[in-house]
């Protein structure tokens, strides 16, 4: 999928036009890439468990590494998947050091509560996914969230179509039981 955008003079530009503009030496061009995925890039980051400040970052992080190693970017029409690859990868690192110095996974805030219909549903919601495996809450969280596609997702994670089918079908049904015990709960 190419996302268009409007370059200085009007016209649409996709992904691949603004990495070839960049590697040009055309500097604009890149803020094109920054402001077409940096909302999309901030979900993802907060989808995989990392807090407000610590998305922002990575997303930053990720974008000063696609700008410094564009060069490895060996498909410009598919600069979104490598651009979403290395924040995946930023995401774990991240979270990788949190388990590292410590920190319980239960402190990083994965789902937002406005878009519960309570705070007992969101606080039960938030409870699930931090329940979910890593690997199941990113599937489950790029297939229904994000509205991705299976094959999508196997780009961005390296994972092939039929272990997301499992994962999201796991994390489905992990969450639907997870979520049951918890409203039980007196």
């Amino acid at each position: 999928m190419n996302a268009f955008a409007p370059d200085p003079a009007g016209r649409e530009v996709d992904d691949g036009a603004c990495v070839e503009r960049v590697r040009a030496g055309d500097r604009d061009a890149f803020a094109i890439l920054v402001r077409r995925y940096q909302t999309s890039l901030y979900r993802h980051a907060r989808a995989l468990g990392l807090d407000y400040d610590a998305g922002h970052d990575a997303v930053q992080d990720a974008f000063v590494r696609a700008y410094t190693h564009l060069d490895a970017c060996r498909d410009s029409e598919r600069f979104r998947t490598w651009l979403f690859r290395i924040l995946r990868n930023r995401c774990l690192d991240h979270l990788k050091d949190i388990r590292r110095t410590h920190v319980p996974l239960d402190a990083v805030t994965l789902a937002d509560p406005d878009e519960a219909s309570s705070i007992e549903d969101a606080d039960a919601l938030e409870r699930a996914f931090r329940q979910l495996p890593a690997a199941l809450r990113e599937a489950f969280l790029l297939k229904h969230r994000e509205g991705c596609s299976y094959e999508e997702i196997a780009e961005r994670t390296g994972a092939t179509v039929s272990a997301l089918k499992m994962r999201v079908h796991r994390a489905r049904d992990l969450l639907r039981a997870t979520l049951i015990d918890l409203r039980a709960e007196p």
